[in-house]
């Protein structure tokens, strides 16, 4: 179902069934996070990528490209 179609029958629902739609979705994004926390550590810093100020890597890029050319 697309998210617009769920907006749309979502809006029809009554107060109390809105209430128990977004209890449902709370308990449903707890269950998420729940899942996703047995895969980091608290106490555990976690290196993250970004390729922000990866020159080494344009470097690296640009010299085979170069050499493609």
């Amino acid at each position: 179902m697309v998210l617009g179609e769920l907006q749309e029958k979502a809006a029809k629902l009554s107060r109390p069934e809105k209430f128990c739609l977004v209890q449902f979705l709370i308990s449903e994004l707890e269950k998420e996070k729940q899942e996703l926390s047995r895969h980091f550590s608290k106490d555990i810093q976690h290196a993250l990528w970004s390729q922000h100020n990866a020159f080494a890597a344009a470097r690296s890029l640009q010299t085979l490209l170069e050499k493609d050319a």
